[in-house]
């Protein structure tokens, strides 16, 4: 089934012409016979089309607009969960549990470039950004406890951005 704007917009003009078409005839037919109900019919059916054509262009760009916002959102939300798990990626590979030899400096190294390329990511809010600055400063500088209070703060600063979007 075609969903774009455009036919979503035309299928609604024919549903709402059709639908008033047939009240505008039934309820002629009720008032005065056949004859009304055929006029009434002709009149509402054609207002019907009309307001949908002269409003059809309003409805397309707010459809538009609906979808380009809903996707710079999705966007926005993925970015900033990527750069959650990647961040939390370098803070396991600078804090290992199996112990300080259980991670190699090229993996480390690796893991630390993928974090700081997710933070610069377009599209995260100022907030995250900190957050994300924190968090990684805190790991840089080796500070296990205060790193995990900053990934902490900064998990909640993404589901905060969400849920005010």
């Amino acid at each position: 089934m075609d969903t774009t704007p455009e036919r979503i917009s035309a299928r609604t003009a024919a549903a709402w012409t059709v639908a008033l078409a047939v009240l505008g005839g039934i309820t002629g037919y009720v008032w005065d016979g056949p004859f009304l109900a055929v006029a009434c019919a002709i009149s509402l059916g054609g207002g019907g089309a009309l307001g949908s054509v002269l409003s059809r262009r309003h409805m397309i760009a707010t459809i538009r607009e609906g979808q380009g916002r809903a996707a710079a959102l999705g966007y926005a939300d993925g970015i900033a969960d990527m750069m959650v798990l990647g961040i939390s990626a370098y803070r396991a590979a600078v804090f290992p549990l199996s112990g300080p030899d259980a991670v190699d400096s090229a993996e480390r190294r690796a893991r630390r470039n993928a974090a700081y390329r997710l933070t610069a990511a377009d599209g995260l809010p100022h907030p995250v950004r900190a957050a994300a600055a924190a968090a990684l400063a805190a790991i840089d500088d080796r500070r296990d406890d205060e790193s995990e209070s900053a990934l902490a703060e900064l998990m909640k600063t993404v589901q905060e951005q969400r849920h005010e979007a």
